[in-house]
């Protein structure tokens, strides 16, 4: 992009910010109830807007604005919903009942898989990879060292970022 591209996009943004941030912010409290909740999901929404290289061709700001935010509520309802069937899942398996059918041990299992693999997606890549190997491969410190050619100590550090990352995730605000 042009320096003068760059201005005039930045100084778009600027106004469309300036503009519309309060009545977006005011209109998600009385969504979401929560300021916090609000300020994130209108500060995700802008940075949407950031991320794009042009500027869009925006006709109606607020209905652009809404929808973005909409969007951006319901990808965390759904992320919420797996967090919470993944600990429903991982209470099940934990559980020492021997009622549980096979057919929901399977199913619960297969949820856990799921979220292990979005979880891991959030990783970086070496991160990722040392995870999976440990966790779905069932490898050992010393085998995934010697497949990922680096030393244990980094295989334990790789896999220490990936734990406290799915942990934060899993349960935020937790210590």
């Amino acid at each position: 992009m042009l320096s003068s591209q760059i201005h005039l996009r930045n100084q778009w943004l600027s106004l469309l910010y300036h503009n519309h941030q309060g009545w977006l912010m005011g209109w998600l409290r009385k969504k979401l109830g929560c300021p916090h909740h609000a300020a994130d999901i209108s500060q995700d929404t802008f940075s949407r807007l950031l991320a794009q290289d042009d500027i869009p061709d925006i006709r109606e700001p607020r209905a652009y604005l809404l929808v973005t935010a909409n969007r951006l509520m319901i990808n965390e309802f759904r992320k919420r919903q797996v967090e919470q069937e993944t600990l429903q899942a991982v209470a099940l398996l934990n559980a020492d009942d021997s009622s549980h059918s096979p057919e929901t041990i399977c199913s619960a299992r297969q949820l856990l898989a799921q979220v292990l693999l979005m979880l891991s997606e959030e990783l970086d890549e070496k991160a990722r990879r040392a995870l999976l190997l440990a966790r779905v491969d069932g490898m050992g410190y010393r085998e995934i060292a010697a497949t990922m050619q680096v030393s244990e100590s980094s295989v334990k550090q790789y896999l220490s970022r990936a734990l406290v990352h799915c942990h934060a995730r899993l349960y935020p605000g937790a210590p």
